[in-house]
């Protein structure tokens, strides 16, 4: 190009200096202007191929802009929309005509109209894309949530700003965020209120994840807890780590459900009892875990057990006030028997004995004495049997020994070893050991077709154990039916239920072997004045 023009130069000079030109001259500025005029045509071609290829990279551009799945805008620095694509027409649901040469502010919702004059600051004076969230106001008066993304772009000839947005609808992912918000924190105020809080444990790595409300339930602060399942053992009452320990293993090996319930001991040495549920989830991605929730239900157990307690002590009333009125009762029917029917055939013996003497028929009452003698030895038993005298007056001791006594025959014989300090039990303790021990002999004699019993009596350590044993046949019914066909069991029952006792029936090779075990503890009398 520059050689072009020397040489156009030369010529001008040429022909201004001179009028005449030779032939030779001629021929030669002849080629040169040949020369200039292939350059010219070259020059053409290739801007013809530039704007070529300027006309497809626009028409590239304008398809991309256009489809874009995104809002396209263009402003100028006063925020008047310049070009919009399609999908930035649809958004504000409007006319390309209708948007064109209007500013867009006029498309801000008045809450965000600060955050968007911010957004343009910050693209006019920073390097890099901005981005920023702006409520828009549609011509409908539909309120959308967007986010815009843009940068500002100066003109390197007239050195305007023009800004270049996408505007992105976030509406809907917005008002999810919203809804999970208002979820989350009805969830935070229902976990807090209920004294709840969430786990989870990932499957193949064992790690466990708590909650703050977790971490508040069992006491863990910051640094205690490592996050794995054998450090969550470590946090639970020794006697339940065992069974939870378990239980996560048959939830691992393929147990979908939790519900388990444990205790833990808290800083301050007290006993708080922890629920737990959860279930299996698997993820979209095949990802297997377990989550659920734990709860503090100390409150719930301490009113169970304190109902529990109130429930027994209304039971034990009834039963002591039953068996009160049946021991008064008994009473009652042993005066009548010693001091009424007793003595009346005391009186009957004694005029028949009169009438014989008188009469002297000394063989013919024989018969009718033996059956009074009879009848007096069996009155004088029952009465015995109903109010043990010799219990009220020597003692627990000898009020064992004498029902031994009397109830042994060349048939039945029966050992006792009684400790001594036996006598030193509660009055109504001694009364109802001996109606223990009463009614267990009397079923040896009925039921076991025994030859030999045992009673043994031993205090030790405020312990007291009562053991009746015979050589009979053993118990062939199941316990509890036993409990239910006989008075007599049910009355053992209740007793032991009343001291706090325990009962144990085991059937041996040499017979059937009954053990009682109580604490001496006066409990009647406190059940008395409840």
């Amino acid at each position: 190009m520059l050689s072009m023009q020397s040489d156009k130069v030369r010529l001008d000079d040429k022909a201004s200096g001179e009028t005449n030109l030779t032939a030779d001259e001629i021929n030669v500025l002849l080629n040169e202007l040949q020369v200039y005029q292939l350059e010219l045509e070259m020059q053409n071609d290739e801007l013809k191929t530039s704007y070529s290829t300027l006309d497809e990279e626009r028409a590239k551009f304008v398809g991309l802009y256009d489809l874009a799945p995104v809002g396209y805008f263009i402003l100028d620095y006063l925020g008047i929309v310049e070009e919009a694509n399609q999908n930035g027409v649809d958004l504000l649901n409007i006319s390309k005509q209708a948007i064109l040469y209007k500013r867009f502010q006029s498309f801000i919702a008045s809450q965000s109209w600060e955050k968007f004059y911010s957004f343009l600051h910050k693209m006019q004076h920073a390097d890099g894309k901005q981005s920023a969230e702006i409520k828009l106001v549609l011509p409908d008066q539909q309120i959308i949530y967007t986010r815009m993304e843009g940068r500002a772009i100066s003109n390197m000839i007239a050195t305007e700003i023009k800004y270049y947005i996408a505007v992105i609808d976030i509406t809907e992912s917005r008002n999810a965020q919203e809804v999970l918000k208002e979820t989350t924190e009805r969830l935070e105020m229902t976990l807090k209120a209920s004294s709840t809080g969430t786990w989870t444990i990932e499957f193949g790595t064992n790690k466990v994840f708590l909650d703050p409300y977790t971490h508040n339930i069992l006491e863990i602060s910051d640094g205690m807890f490592n996050g794995t399942i054998k450090g969550l053992i470590d946090f639970i009452h020794p006697d339940d780590q065992t069974q939870v320990r378990q239980k996560l293993f048959d939830a691992v090996n393929g147990l979908k459900e939790i519900d388990l319930e444990f205790k833990i001991i808290t800083s301050g040495n007290e006993i708080k009892y922890i629920s737990v549920k959860g279930h299996e989830i698997t993820t979209f991605d095949d990802k297997t875990y377990f989550a659920g929730i734990l709860m503090d239900i100390t409150e719930r157990k301490v009113l169970a057990k304190e109902s529990e307690n109130l429930r027994n002590s209304q039971q034990k009333l009834i039963l002591s006030a039953t068996l009160t009125a049946q021991e008064k009762e008994r009473n009652a029917i042993s005066r009548a028997l010693h001091d009424s029917v007793c003595q009346l055939l005391y009186g009957i013996r004694l005029n028949l004995e009169n009438i014989q003497r008188i009469q002297k028929m000394p063989g013919e009452f024989k018969n009718v004495n033996q059956l009074l003698d009879q009848a007096i030895r069996e009155t004088r038993q029952i009465s015995y049997e109903l109010t043990p005298s010799v219990l009220k007056d020597f003692g627990f001791v000898a009020g064992i020994k004498e029902m031994a006594q009397r109830t042994s025959t060349p048939d039945f014989a029966i050992d006792t070893y009684l400790n001594g300090s036996a006598d030193g039990l509660n009055d109504d303790v001694q009364l109802y050991a001996f109606r223990m021990i009463q009614e267990l002999i009397s079923n040896c004699i009925k039921h076991a077709k025994a030859s030999r019993a045992e009673i043994k009596v031993n205090i030790e350590n405020n312990q007291v154990v009562i053991i009746v044993a015979d050589n009979g046949v053993g118990l062939n019914t199941d316990l509890e039916e036993s409990f239910k066909m006989g008075s007599g069991l049910s009355g053992i029952k209740s007793r032991v239920y009343l001291l706090n006792g325990q009962m144990e029936f085991n059937n041996t090779s040499n017979g059937l072997v009954v053990t009682i075990t109580f604490k001496n503890e006066q409990e009647l009398n406190r059940l008395e004045q409840a």
